[in-house]
Parts: structure tokens; C-alpha cells; sequence
């Protein structure tokens, strides 16, 4: 009791300097009132950077969000490719390596950034959960099209 009395909360006063309208103090009676302390001001770090090690990592954000959405932009160029030209998947990637290299890399820096960045935004229903879905089925119709191009021995559509 005698260390909280002694606290920056709490100041001990004699009954005879108390000030009060209401209350006549006692003679000998001691009066603890208790004082708020103030707040100080937290402030917010800037968004940290984020190591590309730990981006890249087995369970970090990275992997799949860069390979839905190379899913994603394969899956459409690559249909529209075969309307097209009636080439499939394997024969378009082995005509144009460097460009769809070239394409890949812009993709992946374009990920990156963001995620480095801690920058987080959505945009009406372009949600981050809507993309990993959007990416994940993206993924599992390219690998679709490739095992069905592989099966039938030429272009799906």
C-alpha cells in the first residue's frame, strides 16, 4: 500500500489541505486522490521491406500469388493462341521462347513489388482471396489443357 501511495498515480495530502465544499475533513485523516496519467502519442513504423528470401520461402505470400497469375495470363494466351492459329500449347512456347520468358519475368517483377512493399489495396470485388481463388483454378485449367492437348496428340480448340 505504501509504495502505491508513493506512485505517480497516486498523491497522499493531509486532510487539513484539502480544499472541499461537500466534505469537512477530519483532523488526522489522509486523502489519496488518483491522477490519470497522460498518453503518449504511438506512432505507426513505416511499412518495413520485406526480404525477397522470405517472400520466395516455401510458405511465404509469393509463390502462389505469382504462379495464379502467370497461370492466369498463360491460360488466356494460350486459348486465344489455338482459336487463332490452331497450334497447341506446346508448339506456341517452343516458336516464341524468349517472348514468353520476357513476359514471365515482367510478371514476376510486377508481383514483387507490391508484396516487398507491404502495399495492400483492393479495388471493388478484386479482392487478394478473389485472386488466389481466380489463380488456383487458372492453374488447375492450364495443367487441364496441357494434359488434354498431350492426350489428343494436337490443339483443344
Amino acid at each position: 500500500m505504501a509504495a502505491a501511495m508513493q506512485s505517480s498515480l497516486f498523491t497522499v495530502q493531509r486532510a487539513s489541505t484539502v480544499r472541499s465544499q461537500r466534505l469537512q475533513p477530519r483532523r488526522g485523516l489522509a486523502v489519496v486522490r488518483a491522477s490519470g496519467e497522460k498518453k503518449q502519442a504511438v506512432q505507426t513504423p513505416a511499412p518495413a521491406y520485406t526480404p525477397l528470401f522470405q517472400l520466395m520461402s516455401f510458405s511465404g505470400p509469393a509463390p502462389e500469388l505469382i504462379n495464379g497469375r502467370l497461370a492466369m495470363v498463360a491460360f488466356v494466351a494460350a486459348l486465344g493462341a489455338e482459336l487463332s492459329s490452331g497450334q497447341s500449347v506446346v508448339s506456341q512456347a517452343s516458336a516464341e521462347p524468349a517472348a514468353i520468358a520476357l513476359a514471365g519475368l515482367v510478371f514476376v517483377t510486377a508481383s514483387l513489388i507490391p508484396l516487398a512493399t507491404s502495399a495492400k489495396r483492393t479495388f471493388g470485388p478484386f479482392t487478394p482471396a478473389a485472386e488466389m481463388l481466380n489463380g488456383r483454378a487458372a492453374m488447375l485449367g492450364f495443367a487441364a489443357l496441357l494434359v488434354a492437348e498431350a492426350v489428343r496428340g494436337s490443339a483443344l480448340f
